[in-house]
């Protein structure tokens, strides 16, 4: 489909289900090697091409581990997909610190870490690095502080690390997507704890977008080695807002995100 993935070396974490089954449905057509890392690989077959690897990306050790793995198998790493990530649907009131604590060390330090470790064998390969966020990295989002704190730091440090990698020929892309319905057998609860960004929401009715044509979306970007993918039509909408009326903007979100909360 794209050769130009032909023998490339992908890693991809929360690689066991959402938007990057689709993302590995195309790779793996394409004729790329694929390191897919998640808590639970039970959806993924391992090939001689797809190498499904149970992990807790917070472990830092663990991570360590999995690259070394990854070069053994592989020989090298091309692209690295930071596409793990956890949410919730509390307002800051009702978040525990526990709660607060682990979508930031998902979302944002887990993706630090295996940057760090990927970054030597990217720099071999001038590779790229690929990384998640959401309408929520640029922009707030009611009844989600700290999964916003997380895609902001995400979006500040991958913006940041593009400018310093980018003598190296490394490439960074920030993906800024909607809602993707890359979960639609759960629905979003409120004050339930940890949930999928994937989740059917209230207010997002008809607004989502289908995981394969985000992932097509995604893919096309990499090729063209854009900086950033406001992916969807209300990402579009929401970042010319937030830019232009910022105060409409969060007059018109508030209102939709808090029928969530009814």
């Amino acid at each position: 489909m794209f050769e130009q993935f032909r023998g490339k070396t992908v890693v991809i974490t929360g690689g066991g289900g959402g938007i990057a089954a689709s993302l590995i449905d195309i790779l793996s057509t394409s004729g790329a090697n694929i390191a897919a890392l998640d808590l639970n690989i039970d959806s993924l077959t391992a090939t001689d091409t797809l190498l499904p690897i149970k992990v807790d990306i917070t472990d830092q050790h663990a991570l360590a581990h999995v690259i070394s793995n990854v070069i053994a198998r592989f020989g090298h790493i091309d692209y690295l997909f930071n596409n793990a990530g956890i949410t919730h649907m509390s307002r800051f009131c009702d978040t525990d610190s526990a709660l607060f604590d682990a979508i930031m060390a998902v979302n944002f330090s887990a993706s630090v870490n295996i940057t760090r470790l990927c970054l030597p064998h990217l720099k071999q390969s001038r590779g790229q690095i690929i990384a998640i966020s959401s309408v929520a990295g640029f922009a707030p989002l009611y009844g989600r502080s700290a999964y916003s704190a997380s895609k902001h730091a995400m979006e500040g440090f991958f913006k940041s690390l593009a400018s310093e990698v980018a003598d190296d020929g490394i490439s960074v892309l920030v993906v800024c997507p909607s809602f993707v319905k890359s979960r639609p057998e759960l629905t979003a609860q409120v004050n339930t704890g940890v949930s999928s960004p994937g989740a059917t929401k209230k207010s997002t009715s008809g607004q989502q977008i289908a995981p394969y044509a985000a992932a097509l979306k995604i893919i096309n970007a990499v090729l063209s080695r854009r900086s950033t993918l406001y992916l969807g039509r209300i990402s579009i909408i929401a970042y010319w807002l937030f830019t232009l009326l910022p105060s409409m903007y969060i007059k018109v979100m508030t209102k939709g995100a808090k029928q969530e909360f009814e």
